[in-house]
């Protein structure tokens, strides 16, 4: 079965500013063990864990160690999988370390082709390695992240992944989120978020950020242009024209 974006528009009209935990649930019981989370382990992702973890949906988590983390962040990762019994927390890994990255191609992070060169080896191929297993992966994006983000809906495309993008946050607001945390004390959050980082990568390209500044000042401050990394479809700014799927989920996707 072939899906296009425009196979999904009664689905997003059908979803559009549902509560997360309705879009949650319908893809659990649509895809079950071919559903997973996509987490880099910040504050977002790691609430939409918890929001799963405690409406009992079992669902693995996809986490990429870049080999360049903080180890803040591996240590959020450790807790989440600890504390959240409903979740299977899977992480995947590059080919090579970063030493050996470097030995190969150079130090690629300090020039903006070379950071997307980095990204996609530390990022992206650790991903598009689990290709196949998975016929939707489930993110925390927000349309008031703006940027590329801001027309992001409940449903998307991921060509490269032969998959379906879910974002149960789509609608969800700063504030919604903010109180989300503040209402689930036991939502595990990145230390990294109270030390000056609202959005974070890997150590050597993700600073603080000063109040005044956008959220994503910090990422890839060396690279004025340089605002993702790319494993999102979304903000690729290439959705592509299709996927194809098993025709079971026919019924439930298409109507």
């Amino acid at each position: 079965m072939k899906i296009t974006h425009a196979d999904l528009d009664a689905l997003n009209r059908r979803f559009e500013g549902s509560p997360p935990r309705a879009i949650l649930r319908f893809v659990h019981e649509v895809f079950g063990e071919r559903a997973a989370i996509l987490s880099s382990m910040q504050r977002a992702g790691t609430a939409l864990c918890h929001l799963a973890d405690r409406a009992g949906l079992d669902l693995d988590v996809l986490f990429v160690d870049t080999g360049v983390l903080h180890a803040e962040t591996l240590a959020t990762r450790d807790t989440l999988a600890a504390t959240h019994p409903h979740l299977r927390v899977h992480t995947l890994q590059p080919e090579h370390g970063f030493l050996e990255q470097t030995r190969r191609e150079g130090l690629l992070y300090i020039t903006k082709e070379g950071q997307e060169r980095c990204c996609e080896l530390r990022k992206s191929a650790p991903l598009l390695a689990a290709r196949g297993k998975y016929d939707v992966l489930i993110g925390a994006l927000r349309r008031d992240e703006g940027g590329a983000r801001a027309g992001v809906k409940p449903f998307a495309l991921d060509v490269e992944m032969n998959a379906l993008r879910a974002h149960p946050f789509a609608s969800f607001t700063r504030e919604e989120l903010d109180a989300y945390i503040t209402e689930h004390p036991d939502v595990v959050v990145n230390p990294l978020h109270l030390m000056g980082f609202p959005t974070i990568g890997c150590f050597p390209c993700t600073t603080p950020v000063l109040p005044d500044e956008p959220e994503r000042a910090g990422r890839w401050r060396h690279l004025a242009s340089v605002a993702y990394c790319g494993i999102n479809p979304t903000d690729r700014g290439a959705p592509g024209e299709e996927v194809v799927l098993d025709d079971r989920y026919a019924a439930a996707l298409l109507g």
